[in-house]
């Protein structure tokens, strides 16, 4: 019960909506024992550090030994981090943003190692969610919520411009809901 309650923790930690399936059941650790724990975080990126040094201080203890990687923003550098994982025994993977989710649980595939991940904008439509040892949290933003408080504040608008990278699919869910909403 001790690693479930620190994995509710972490989820607890992150102050995030929880997305995805439930964890699976989660045994004792006796003192003896060493709980390996790897972080992937996806890239160098101000909100993702912020993540990953709350999950360190999380298993800040000795029964934990946590490994940190980086994925340098690379599919093929995560898939290498997914194999080392596997081959090093980890009792959990936390990836941070959804490459970084996708590559962990294709490696951790067929095993009962739990993927808990962070930072997910869209967990469904990243092929998150329904997996037994696979659950984390979203940062999905609420954008009909925003979009009513910026008509509240100026309910006169005319026109609405909408910034996002091509180059990430985490933009493609906010700026179809926004497009909706505004049509």
């Amino acid at each position: 019960m001790r690693i479930l309650s620190l994995i509710l923790a972490l989820v607890m930690t992150l102050s995030l909506a929880a997305c995805g399936s439930s964890a699976p059941a989660a045994t004792e650790v006796s003192a003896a024992e060493t709980f390996k724990v790897a972080i992937i975080q996806q890239l160098d990126h101000s909100s993702l550090d912020e993540i990953r040094v709350a999950i360190e201080a999380e298993f800040a203890a000795p029964e934990f030994e946590v490994k940190v990687y980086n994925g340098q923003n690379d599919a093929s550098v995560m898939n290498q981090i997914g194999t080392e994982i596997m081959s090093e025994g980890f009792d959990m993977i936390i990836p941070i943003a959804t490459v970084a989710a996708q590559c962990m649980v294709t490696a951790a595939e067929g095993t009962k190692i739990p993927v808990v991940y962070a930072a997910i904008s869209d967990p469904e439509g990243a092929g998150l969610t329904g997996i037994d040892t696979v659950t984390g949290v979203s940062d999905a933003l609420n954008t009909p919520f925003i979009l009513d408080m910026m008509f509240a504040a100026d309910p006169d608008i005319g026109c609405v411009g909408l910034l996002y990278s091509l180059s990430e699919p985490n933009s493609e869910k906010p700026i179809k809901e926004a497009k909706a909403y505004l049509d």
